[in-house]
């Protein structure tokens, strides 16, 4: 049993808080949850929703549709009228005049006097959503118990009286809706004692970097990064590390060099205009060799673009970043649990070959929030490679070697204030020991030194995976966060009597020419999603490994793909034989705009 609800209204209303409480309600239940925002880029005056989608089978990514939409303005009912299902309802303040809207033919209104019920549980304005969130869950009928647990550990901080206050409000708005709804078609009760967790892409990457040993992280906040630095630094004590909020995003990536270069596993995270400041110091990292770890959480740009909106379009921008060539790894989480395995295993890549480590997310996987099991930290392994702490007497007029010229291009690394083994890290290229050369032939050593880490990263880095059926007619190839709409829609394909499975890429640089092109000539047809306008990771296949799909989907309209989109697309695809263009644009075909409601006449 599925059932889609969204919780929609102004900013600053409440919107986020509430639709988080209502996944925490069925996550509590044993559900498959999964909690969509959107917003623009206003700290009020906009639009903001939450979906929220829950499942008793496998579910990964949000919907297009819903069952149910909970407004707590008038705007919400314009936006989302009609994406309401048949036999689908809409809650709304009574207080509003909803009359020129056209409601889709099946759907129903239940109108809520949500300052009544308020008055009448002796609460204030504030706790509207409370009571909008009750009504949700009166809906289909899920005990009232879950919810009143939830809104104690929501406002459990605020005191007793509060929490009781909340409480009663919500018990008078889940009443009035059982009394008003009559039947509905989805009903919902706990399946499961176990208790699942409720995290979003950035909380799990933060969560794998501490478990991964880092000990420190600085920043300076940027959408849709922001959230990663918001957790670690309400957990700074409890984590027993060091989180820093700089004056910029440059000062950022320095700290986090300088604290590399001090013996700590160190991260830094922003979005695309941040990580433009932070390349310089990126370059810096990579020549002195210093290990870092870079969060690049993607949204729409070039420049400020749509700032709270999701794209995949930063890839080039990451494999290029800097001045010079240099080896970095890349890594791309396509879920949670990948969020918290690569945050952690970042550090070893960075460690053992002494280089940036980037993970590149997006605004869809970091700030979506997913059910899911507790994450497996026994598979959390900490490698920190060729350190030394203990080093022989130096000969009299001779100096440590930190850069020392060595096959598998990885040198012998030490903390200050080792005995003997002081050293220069420095943005100059350098000799052996680290002092600034000019040398030709050094330089080109150093150069080659540097790049041949590839040769140990190819045979350790993992290949992609592959979900589903291992013959199939035609296989969706994605990386990152697109892994979540992907499999969604293998079920949708297979419903229309099309097999499919899916090719996933979550480590995207280096790329082993060999591993994956075997892997794709073993595939019928091919068809690549990327969430930009130039296919940008497809380039890359082409480029290290010769490798090109057959179809090329593309959507950059700020908007992740839905599982319903890929569906669709694939299944012309098939019904036309797999003949035609081979690179296919879509975009959303509702023109709505959440930033100006003032255009729609709101």
């Amino acid at each position: 049993m599925d059932f889609i609800c969204k919780i929609a209204g102004q900013a600053g209303a409440g919107v986020m808080v509430t639709g988080r409480m209502m996944a925490k309600c069925f996550t509590r239940g044993g559900y498959n949850v999964v909690g969509y925002p959107e917003y623009p880029s206003l700290v009020r005056g906009g639009h903001n929703v939450v979906e929220v989608a829950v499942s008793d089978k496998d579910l990964r990514s949000p919907r297009q549709r819903c069952h149910a939409v909970i407004a707590l303005n008038k705007d919400a009912v314009f936006y989302h009228k009609d994406t309401v299902e048949k036999e689908g309802i809409i809650i709304y303040d009574s207080a509003l005049d909803i009359s020129e809207f056209k409601i889709p033919k099946g759907v129903r209104t239940i109108p809520v006097p949500l300052m009544e019920l308020i008055e009448k549980a002796n609460g204030n304005v504030k706790m509207k959503n409370t009571v909008a969130l009750a009504t949700a869950l009166a809906l289909v009928n899920y005990p009232f118990e879950m919810l009143a647990g939830v809104i104690g550990d929501e406002f459990g901080r605020k005191g007793a009286e509060i929490v009781e206050k909340n409480i009663a409000a919500a018990k008078e708005g889940y009443e009035y809706i059982i009394s008003q709804s009559g039947e509905f078609p989805h009903r919902l009760k706990p399946i499961s004692e176990k208790r699942k967790i409720l995290i979003a892409g950035n909380e799990a990457v933060a969560l794998g970097a501490v478990k991964g040993g880092m000990k420190f992280y600085s920043a300076y906040p940027m959408t849709p990064a922001s959230s990663i630095l918001h957790y670690l630094f309400a957990h700074e004590r409890k984590f027993n590390i060091l989180v820093k909020q700089t004056e910029d995003e440059i000062a950022a990536m320095n700290y986090t060099v300088g604290a590399s270069f001090a013996g700590l596993r160190s991260m830094t995270g922003t979005s695309g205009g941040g990580f433009a400041l932070m390349v310089e110091a990126l370059g810096m990292a990579a020549l002195a060799e210093a290990p870092i770890v870079a969060a690049l959480v993607q949204r729409v740009g070039p420049s400020t673009g749509m700032p709270t909106w999701t794209e995949q379009a930063d890839l080039r921008f990451a494999l290029h970043a800097s001045q010079g060539d240099f080896l970095r790894v890349i890594l791309a989480p396509g879920d949670v649990e990948e969020s918290f395995q690569l945050g952690a295993e970042s550090f070893n890549w960075a460690e053992k070959y002494q280089l940036p480590v980037i993970i590149i997310s997006d605004k869809f996987l970091g700030e979506t929030f997913f059910s899911c099991e507790r994450f497996d930290e026994s598979k959390v392994k900490i490698e920190r490679g060729k350190i030394v702490d203990k080093l022989p007497k130096l000969e009299p007029n001779t100096r440590y070697k930190r850069y020392a010229l060595s096959k598998d291009g990885v040198s012998p690394r030490v903390f200050p204030g080792t005995p003997n083994g002081m050293h220069v890290g420095t943005s100059y290229e350098h000799d052996e020991s680290g002092f600034s050369s000019e040398s030709f032939i050094m330089r080109t050593k150093q150069v080659d030194k540097r790049a041949a880490k590839i040769k140990g990263l190819l045979k350790e880095l993992p290949a992609p995976k592959i979900y589903g059926p291992k013959s199939a007619d035609v296989t969706i190839m994605c990386w990152g966060s697109h892994k979540l709409p992907a499999l969604d829609a293998l079920a949708m394909l297979e419903e229309k009597g099309i097999k499919a499975n899916a090719m996933h890429f979550c480590y995207l640089y280096p790329l082993d020419k060999d591993k994956i092109s075997k892997l794709v000539g073993s595939c019928n047809k091919t068809v690549m999603i990327e969430n930009n306008s130039t296919g940008q990771f497809t380039g890359m296949l082409k480029e290290y490994c010769d490798v090109k799909p057959d179809f090329l989907i593309l959507k950059y309209d700020g908007r992740q793909f839905f599982a319903e989109q890929i569906t669709e697309q694939i299944e012309k695809l098939a019904k036309a034989k797999f003949k035609g263009d081979a690179e296919i644009r879509i975009c959303e075909k509702e023109d709505l705009e959440y930033y100006n409601p003032q255009r729609h006449g709101l």
